[in-house]
């Protein structure tokens, strides 16, 4: 039987990278957090059916230190603060919670998100209050998604179901589509790949809208 190397010590020399202690003791607590500023930045998810993605979705939101996340249609949910207003079956929301924190990793606490029936109607609600509302779809008259100088702060990225994609509705009522290019044979990304990409390239043509990174 091959035996495996053992991993080198760290931190040091021959383990440059920080350690997970490192990168802790760097933080704010929960609550020094909470009054943090955020990033002129919003997401809603139209019909996302993977749990997995919403929880990818939710440590994203957090890494870019995101407004408020809008979790729209089938798209799953953790339980509501009050489970009692939950009308999901507690079996439902025990798994939806265990599902998404696979891949949240720790975040969920740390995204402000509200569940709605119609994404249209949130996508309506945020133009209405100046909101720019950016579509990530490969549609008719999208633009790359690295174009300088298109994203008009506070913004929503809005992201649809991961086969079908925007609704043809809610994609008629954004003010700007990108799309990420793809250079293989899949058609395109995974929805939170995507979402990561947009999401930084925002923060990037904004000078991370002055936030300090933790």
């Amino acid at each position: 039987m091959t035996r495996s190397h053992p991993a080198p010590p760290h931190p040091g020399p021959a383990w440059p990278a920080r350690t997970t202690a490192e990168l802790l003791a760097g933080k704010p607590d929960p609550e020094a957090f909470s009054r943090l500023p955020r990033a002129p930045i919003s997401v809603v998810l139209d019909d996302v059916r993977s749990l997995a993605n919403v929880g990818l979705v939710f440590r994203l939101c957090d890494a870019v230190r995101a407004e408020r996340l809008y979790l729209c249609g089938i798209s799953g949910h953790p339980p509501y603060p009050t489970p009692e207003a939950d009308p999901r079956l507690r079996h439902v929301q025990d798994r939806a919670v265990r599902q998404i924190a696979k891949t949240a990793v720790m975040a969920i606490p740390f995204v402000p998100w509200e569940h709605h029936p119609s994404a249209l109607a949130v996508v309506h609600r945020l133009r209405a209050t100046g909101y720019q509302m950016v579509g990530v779809e490969q549609a008719h008259g999208s633009v790359p998604y690295t174009t300088a100088g298109i994203y008009r702060p506070p913004l929503c990225l809005v992201l649809g179901h991961e086969r079908a994609g925007l609704a043809p509705a809610t994609l008629a009522e954004v003010d700007l589509r990108v799309e990420v290019p793809v250079y293989g044979m899949a058609n395109s990304l995974n929805v939170a790949m995507a979402l990561a990409l947009v999401a930084y390239e925002v923060h990037r043509q904004h000078e991370g809208f002055g936030l300090a990174p933790l």
